[in-house]
């Protein structure tokens, strides 16, 4: 089990934690656990950070996957994005630890077909060993309308809890936030970051509108963040919002956004998970601040070379 003595040797303090600067529960010293924000549908609190599909997730590695899973519930962190192959070692760990109820699992079908989903969604219900599955998200446009209808049906019939959909593509924005318009989406999942703002101008205040949860992925866009700042000092004033690392300078200015629930972040390295899991304690960047970090990383896409 991944303890908090481990947690403290690795990241080589005790993390000092001051108030945040973003109205949602706040941290008061390092034995408490990650805030939450409110998933709007129903209230439930959702912690900030998560985990995505992780290759060690993918390739089955349960040790790994299994410290991985030990640090996120050692922080307070229950959001864990899966699909495929990933669901397995997930259930093989929650029976180990009878740690149903401590994972929220987000469940990606992307079947086109009534029945290529519903098979998906029986198969999720046995790798995970959860008979109402906590959320099920849709990931492909065919025929959205009909699919959508169907899987309304099935979150009636307590097959899952919630209903979303999931999205890293610009062109997916306007269906979805159409869907949104409807009134029956309890999630979404997409993209954002500094590098891939696109999503605040017109998905996320939608989102916010009709009290639709908001995931966000590739908040290092499959690492061509990192190529950016890799080798750069982090600016000192990153210290004014409790920022230690580049990782945590993108996670939090994702979390400082009004619309944002919940963001994943994916990796095979326990220090990492660490790192990125701590960017929810302290506080979190102002809007001018915001606009600082910003100008800052495009600062870098600029330079020749």
């Amino acid at each position: 089990m991944f303890s908090r003595r481990k947690f403290l040797k690795m990241t080589g303090s005790s993390l000092a934690i001051v108030p945040l600067t973003f109205p949602i529960a706040p941290v008061e010293s390092a034995t408490k656990q990650l805030p939450t924000r409110p998933i709007p549908s129903s209230g439930e609190p959702l912690p900030v950070l998560g985990f995505g599909q992780s290759a060690a997730f993918r390739k089955g590695d349960l040790a790994l996957s299994t410290e991985l899973l030990d640090i996120l519930i050692e922080f307070g962190g229950r959001f864990v994005d899966t699909g495929g192959s990933s669901q397995r070692v997930l259930g093989q760990f929650m029976n180990q630890r009878n740690a149903h109820g401590e994972l929220f699992l987000g469940t990606n079908v992307f079947s086109s077909t009534e029945d290529g989903i519903l098979n998906e969604i029986h198969q999720a219900q046995q790798a995970q060993g959860k008979k109402n599955l906590d959320l099920v998200q849709l990931r492909s446009l065919a025929d959205l309308d009909r699919q959508w209808s169907k899987l309304l049906q099935w979150k009636e019939a307590d097959l899952t809890r919630y209903v979303g959909f999931a999205m890293s593509r610009w062109n997916y924005y306007e269906p979805v936030m159409a869907l949104m318009e409807t009134g029956t989406v309890d999630f979404i999942q997409v993209n954002y970051s500094m590098l891939e703002p696109e999503a605040a101008d017109r998905v996320l205040p939608l989102a916010h509108d009709k009290g639709v949860a908001v995931v966000i992925n590739r908040p290092f866009v499959n690492g061509r963040y990192f190529s950016l700042v890799s080798g750069r000092q982090l600016p000192e004033w990153a210290q004014e919002f409790d920022c230690d690392s580049w990782a945590q300078f993108s996670l939090k200015y994702i979390l400082a956004h009004p619309s944002v629930n919940c963001v994943l972040s994916e990796t095979t390295k326990p220090k990492h998970a660490v790192d990125n899991l701590s960017a929810g304690f302290g506080r979190l960047p102002d809007e001018s601040t915001r606009e600082r970090m910003i100008g800052l990383v495009r600062s870098f896409t600029k330079e020749p070379g």
